[in-house]
């Protein structure tokens, strides 16, 4: 793994302390998309569900989940911008963009669904939907 994706500019909006889960999704999103294996399964169901909508694939699994990020995030990315973290019970949505040094800029919005809502529930669901 290249050292240049833990150097990414990352945006966060103010505020978002005062509900622990709203932490959890940063943490794993940042981690996605730095590749940072640890956090990723510290956060992750062995059994956790991807699905990508837009290409309508479904990856099942953590070493699925990890082999499909690497694959994934060949592009480097320059710049994590998190527009708004939203969290109820056992589901979160967080939406951003994500812009790549290429140029190329991916809005986001992953809907996630953990084991139970408690602090401990970690993330068993994924929903991303890409533009």
């Amino acid at each position: 793994m290249s050292s240049s994706p833990n150097k990414m500019k990352l945006i966060i909006p103010k505020g978002c302390n005062n509900a622990p889960r709203k932490q959890i999704v940063i943490d794993f999103t940042v981690a996605i998309v730095k590749l940072q294996h640890e956090i990723i399964k510290e956060y992750a169901v062995e059994s956790i569900i991807w699905y990508q909508l837009k290409d309508h694939k479904k990856i099942e699994g953590i070493g699925s989940f990890v082999t499909t990020l690497q694959d994934e995030v060949k592009n480097l990315v320059s710049c994590l911008e998190i527009y708004q973290v939203i969290t109820h019970g056992k589901f979160a949505s967080i939406n951003g963009v994500i812009s790549l040094i290429n140029g190329t800029e991916i809005d986001f919005c992953d809907v996630y669904t953990f084991s139970n809502s408690s602090r401990t529930g970690k993330v068993k669901e994924i929903k991303s939907y890409r533009l």
